[in-house]
């Protein structure tokens, strides 16, 4: 499964460099990248933003037939706006939002990431 991500503030890169799986940085000046493989989008959150590149990337050629969920990182501080682009998309593509982690997140959130993963790749198979 690839793990196609947008990251700001380096959270996000974090997090998807400690799961070891395969990876794209997505490029907010030219989101037009086409997969051709299974893939979950990992966001950052920022109140709404972002969301438009992401899903230029998501519309872009068939990649939408490959899209199987979302992950979102956020600050619990934001309350009701935690992990909000996540949650937004996810609802927007009828696709699951995966996880819901702080920041960079913990090694407990990295092993929930993967199970759920598994059970994708699984269902897939």
């Amino acid at each position: 499964m690839l793990l196609v991500y947008l990251t700001v503030t380096g959270y996000v890169e974090n997090f998807v460099e400690k799961t070891g799986m395969d990876s794209h940085e997505l490029d907010i000046t030219n989101p037009f990248y086409e997969v051709g493989e299974d893939y979950i989008i990992v966001t950052p959150t920022y109140e709404g933003e972002l969301n438009d590149e992401i899903e230029d990337f998501i519309n872009y050629k068939d990649n939408i037939n490959y899209l199987k969920g979302f992950a979102a990182s956020g600050n619990l501080n934001f309350d009701n706006l935690y992990c909000i682009n996540g949650k937004q998309l996810s609802r927007k593509f009828k696709k699951p939002l995966i996880i819901k982690f702080e920041f960079n997140g913990t090694d407990k959130d990295l092993e929930k990431f993967k199970e759920e993963i598994s059970k994708i790749e699984n269902t897939n198979t």
